[in-house]
């Protein structure tokens, strides 16, 4: 799980949900904003995913796992939007779909 430090405010998702540039994957959005400040991430899983709150959180929680290892670039503001079918995907298989999406738009490492 990431820090409360590296997650992002409500205001702030609001910001980049309005200003943010977008990245499409078949089953992941992203929505990055530069900024100078370090990097910091939020997620959404909205229930078109997934009727239960249990499965939702648990794909939270994978994502900021994933997120916690991955060597991102400091400076963006980052949120990744779940698409329906991700929850049908095992945990490599979000690994890799997020991780692609990264390297794509140049905002690993």
């Amino acid at each position: 799980m990431l820090p409360k430090s590296k997650r992002l405010s409500t205001e702030t998702f609001k910001k980049i949900i309005e200003k943010g540039q977008s990245f499409h994957g078949p089953f992941l959005i992203i929505r990055a904003y530069k900024t100078a400040k370090q990097s910091h991430f939020g997620i959404s899983v909205p229930k078109k995913v997934s009727k239960l709150a249990s499965s939702r959180n648990k794909i939270k929680r994978q994502i900021y796992s994933i997120i916690s290892k991955l060597n991102v670039k400091e400076g963006f503001e980052v949120i990744v939007i779940a698409k329906t079918g991700l929850e049908k995907l095992s945990f490599d298989n979000i690994r890799d779909e997020l991780e692609k999406i990264f390297v794509k738009n140049g905002l690993l490492k």
